[in-house]
């Protein structure tokens, strides 16, 4: 098989990232494998084992690649509401719900315990870190502002997190369906479900 010229220009490793994000989300994380990203990316057979020594280091790297993305809504939401703590945790809170509905095979690949823990990536276990010290800057803004509690802003964010996470694991896997099936209703709820948080932490 010709590679496709992502490869020449240096992109092989994104290339397959993106194609693997793209697998799982069509056939789920169980039905990924290096042969049928390469088919997606265009390359040969053997040129993921450039980057990826097993399936495993993949699906680490587009975990990965959530974290990122999870870490740039942070920064998002701050740039956006700039001055407005309150804004600023209610839309990083429905970005991450965004991303467990747009995208939930990779939200569970990156929270769901499905990576094997024995090589740990230095790379993943950054990514997550900064996403989550995304968070912690939005709490540690909002002290500053006066609007929410003058505690550990770690242990705050951890609530926050906490709340978010478990109503996006509710959305992301289909519990929801008594209450709405709208995704327009679920990001709604969410901003009232934020709003609760937000009267739970402030002063």
């Amino acid at each position: 098989m010709t590679e496709s010229p992502a490869y020449h220009h240096g992109n092989l490793q994104q290339a397959l990232v993106e194609a693997g994000a793209q697998l799982i989300e069509e056939n789920g994380i169980s039905g990924i494998s290096l042969r049928e990203v390469a088919k997606i990316a265009g390359v040969s057979h053997s040129a993921p084992y450039r980057h990826f020594k097993d399936k495993n280091a993949l699906l680490t790297g587009i975990a990965e690649v959530g974290f990122q993305r999870l870490g740039h809504a942070m920064q998002l939401a701050v740039e956006q509401h700039p001055g407005n703590a309150r804004e600023q945790l209610i839309e990083a809170g429905v970005a991450y719900i965004r991303l467990a509905l747009d995208n939930s095979e990779m939200f569970h690949l990156m929270f769901g315990g499905l990576i094997a823990a024995e090589d740990p990536s230095e790379a993943l276990q950054q990514s997550s870190v900064l996403a989550f010290q995304g968070l912690v800057l939005i709490i540690q803004g909002g002290q500053k502002d006066g609007l929410y509690k003058q505690a550990e802003a770690n242990e705050l964010a951890l609530t926050a997190w906490s709340l978010v996470h478990g109503y996006a694991m509710l959305a992301s896997t289909g519990k929801l369906h008594h209450m709405t099936n709208s995704r327009k209703a679920i990001l709604s709820l969410a901003r009232y479900i934020e709003s609760h948080l937000i009267d739970g932490i402030a002063r």
